[in-house]
């Protein structure tokens, strides 16, 4: 089960980044500095459902390295498996000009996915520090979280100006906890892999403990009997 989510996180952020760029190619007149990643899945582009499934997919990759993570931290956990059902609400409810019931739900699912996943990373961040196996990691979560806060508050600061780059800020954010994503589900993958091993050896050094503890109670059994004979 481990694996399978392993791949998943790991798959899932590569495989929505080539979509992505597949897809702004194959849609015309899409500017990818200007225009969003939603605005490739309105009704009737061409990439409409590609883009609809890859959001699907980091959705459910998310909700998985939630659950994967082990005893983690249960904030972190629940802010993890908030991200993955926001993003499962904004593929299902397509980002549509001639409607604003769609939008507005687009726009604030896709709003309450970025918050959850920045406050998820800094929430894990000292937890994964202390995990054994996981050096690093903590301040990896922690440089990554916080470089996240930062895209977020020059969004909000550029916001009463008239910048346009929209397309081109949504995808600096974006990069930041993909990658996060992707490290962590490769650490998974890698801790994986190595547990049969050590399940392994922790059998082998159990055999050998019990064969020595009986060994000991035997000799000293005898020891006992020749004495009191």
């Amino acid at each position: 089960m481990r694996r399978i989510g392993g791949v998943l996180g790991v798959a899932a952020p590569l495989a929505a980044t080539a979509i992505v760029l597949i897809g702004g190619l194959l849609t015309p007149g899409y500017d990818p500095l200007r225009r969003t990643i939603s605005r490739l899945a309105e009704p009737g582009l061409p990439a409409a459902v590609p883009v609809e499934l890859a959001i699907l997919m980091v959705g459910f990759a998310l909700i998985g390295l939630a659950l994967l993570l082990g005893p983690v931290g249960a904030s972190g956990h629940l802010l993890l498996a908030i991200a993955g059902l926001a993003l499962l609400v904004a593929a299902a409810v397509r980002l549509d000009p001639t409607s604003a019931t769609p939008t507005t739900i687009h726009r604030l699912a896709t709003t309450v996915a970025m918050l959850a996943l920045t406050a998820s990373m800094l929430v894990i961040a000292p937890t994964l520090k202390g995990r054994p196996g996981w050096r690093g990691y903590g301040a990896l979560s922690f440089g990554l979280g916080a470089a996240a806060v930062g895209m977020l508050l020059i969004g909000v600061a550029l916001l009463p100006t008239a910048f346009s780059a929209w397309g081109a800020w949504e995808r600096c954010f974006l990069a930041l906890p993909m990658a996060w994503m992707a490290l962590v589900s490769a650490r998974l993958l890698r801790t994986s892999s190595t547990e049969p091993i050590r399940s392994l050896t922790a059998d082998r050094n159990s055999w050998a403990t019990s064969v020595s503890d009986e060994e000991t109670m035997k000799a000293t059994a005898a020891r006992v009997s020749r004495s009191g004979s």
